[in-house]
């Protein structure tokens, strides 16, 4: 089968939807398909990235914008000659209200290609995104969804809850199949921290970890706070924020994160790593105690699978995707976006209570060795197949 997927953005830049169409499309490829990634030619921040380029087996083609609604609004129809002309059996389009989700549904059309939407769920709640683009993103779902939503063969949802949206604005439930992320094998082998530790100043501490982007987006300034109230009772204890920021919103996010932490006299105690490179990331999932997401909104989160794969106790906040991975008192605890009060008292809870986090752990890594690409893939393989019916 010869498979198109097409992403907003891809390897180098990071995020949950670049991993994702990396590790399907890798384990795609390794079952015996043909497998081409196109994407948008810039970065976040506006950087420009090659035209062509082969990242872990993998050919990847960017296309430059002609026109921009913002990071998540580029408009790059450069694809579409590559793709009316590349004979695919399958065009997979992510990330739901893209220019380039609806420009694939309409030149499947055209080829008589299967085509299949991975919506990533992008269903924030009011007051994430600014108002002119939460302005567009209501015309969008009131006036196009619904005739968008059912010309895709197949529309793979992360969650049930997910689904439940996707099928109120016009998504046909024969059609939506719900396929969760995966976790890479790497994350269940140990990996060796004592040069992270070293280099991060680590002799002894109890760590609690984030790893992801330094975005608003990621409640990082209620971590900070609710970091600040445990601290006393916890004297041992450090937090770890690695991850990069991307453009000046989150530079400055980052900015007001360390300003935060000085003022709440946690300043030494608070380390921001930048990005990582991925054994930093392995070392730090191993060397910490308790792993931390706590979003304003989460789509879904691998980093909470990658850190139970590891065998850490998970504390994120109630959204949608980590409800369908965090299950409380069983593999870690959840709590109320932006609610520091109640991040503390479960934070403080498993730092204080070894045997505590321990089971918390070894559950959360049963959970997570039933998260595999390899599922993912022939799910996702399953999806494509029967798109003709």
């Amino acid at each position: 089968m010869k498979i198109a997927q097409i992403t907003p953005y891809f390897l180098p830049v990071e995020g949950g939807v670049e991993r994702h169409v990396l590790n399907l499309s890798k384990e795609l490829v390794r079952l015996g398909h043909e497998v081409d990634i196109f994407t948008c030619s810039g970065t976040r921040n506006g950087e420009r990235l090659p035209a062509y380029d082969y990242i872990e087996g993998l050919n990847v083609q960017r296309f430059r914008s002609v026109f921009s609604l913002g990071e998540f609004g580029r408009v790059w129809p450069g694809f579409l000659s590559k793709i009316l002309n590349g004979g695919y059996d399958v065009l997979h389009a992510h990330a739901y209200r893209h220019p380039h989700t609806d420009l694939s549904r309409l030149a499947a059309r055209v080829t008589g290609s299967g085509c299949v939407l991975t919506a990533h769920s992008p269903f924030h709640p009011n007051g994430v995104r600014a108002s002119f683009a939460g302005a567009l993103v209501g015309v969008y779902d009131e006036l196009i969804a619904k005739v968008s939503l059912r010309s895709f063969d197949r529309i793979v949802s992360l969650t049930q809850a997910e689904a439940r949206i996707l099928e109120s604005l016009g998504g046909e439930r024969r059609k939506i199949v719900v396929i969760p992320h995966g976790v890479e094998q790497v994350h269940f082998e140990r990996a060796g921290t004592w040069r992270l530790a070293r280099r991060l100043g680590l002799d002894g501490n109890k760590v609690v970890l984030y790893l992801g982007r330094i975005n608003r987006t990621k409640g990082l300034h209620t971590l900070v706070e609710a970091f600040s109230l445990v601290s006393k009772q916890s004297p041992e204890a450090v937090l770890v924020i690695a991850g990069p920021s991307s453009n000046e919103e989150e530079d400055e996010y980052l900015r007001s994160l360390q300003r935060s932490s000085a003022d709440l006299g946690v300043g030494e105690r608070v380390i921001f790593t930048g990005k990582l490179n991925e054994d930093d990331k392995l070392s730090a999932y191993d060397l910490c105690s308790v792993f931390v997401l706590p979003s304003v909104y989460e789509p879904y989160g691998i980093v909470l699978l990658e850190a139970a794969a590891h065998g850490k106790p998970l504390l994120s906040s109630r959204t949608d995707g980590p409800l369908s991975i965090v299950r409380d008192g069983e593999n870690g605890y959840t709590f109320a976006p932006g609610d520091p009060y109640e991040l503390a008292q479960r934070m403080a809870q498993l730092l204080s209570d070894e045997d505590l986090a321990a089971r918390l752990g070894d559950n959360a890594r049963v959970l997570a060795m039933g998260y595999s690409w390899e599922k993912v893939a022939r799910e996702t393989l399953n999806a494509y197949e029967s798109c003709a019916s």
